[in-house]
């Protein structure tokens, strides 16, 4: 049976090819490999990339897919994770990196539309988070999964990519240090 033309998504040309620009620049952000040297690449005095609310936003989303249930794992908050994101998305092309302050925003709706929770994603147990995560990388829409996978790409190179979190790994460090380095 379909449905009565009155009660069809309409929806225009233009529309439907943001949703594909949307979709393909998450989809080259979920096939993200960076280097730490790709993040410290770009410049340490460039304006953020992230707004305050989007950071938080990010932090809560980077502190539930990273969470290894180690004692001794480093907490987010105590890394440079979100600033090593925050650099390599601003020295990203803005093709590829526009859709993740929306994306961000969706996640911290999500709830509210997907879970039938009445709280934002930050409001809600790490638990609770979990699910709705495991909501977005299992959905039956390619976009929501793609975002899933672009998020996750992002925080693992950022948690990953700090010193303090190698020897959970047992990763020594690089052999040869950049000049001035450590």
């Amino acid at each position: 049976m379909t449905d009565p033309p009155s009660t069809v998504l309409r929806t225009s040309r233009r529309g439907f090819l943001g949703l594909a620009g949307a979709s393909a620049s998450l989809a080259a952000l979920a096939r993200l490999r960076p280097t730490a040297a790709s993040a410290a690449a770009t410049g340490a005095g460039a304006a953020p990339f992230f707004d305050a609310r989007a950071t938080a936003i990010l932090t809560a989303i980077v502190e539930r897919m990273v969470d290894t249930g180690e004692p001794g794992a480093p907490p987010v908050r105590s890394t440079r994770a979100i600033e090593s994101i925050d650099r390599l998305c601003g020295g990203l092309d803005p093709a590829l990196t526009d859709p993740l302050p929306l994306a961000l925003q969706l996640v911290e709706w999500g709830p509210y539309v997907f879970d039938w929770k009445l709280a934002r994603f930050t409001e809600l147990a790490p638990a609770d988070q979990d699910a709705s995560l495991d909501g977005w990388r299992t959905s039956r829409f390619a976009t929501r999964r793609l975002a899933f996978y672009a998020l996750r790409n992002l925080a693992l190179f950022g948690y990953w990519s700090q010193d303090a979190t190698w020897p959970l790994i047992g990763y020594g460090g690089p052999l040869l240090r950049p000049e001035g380095g450590a």
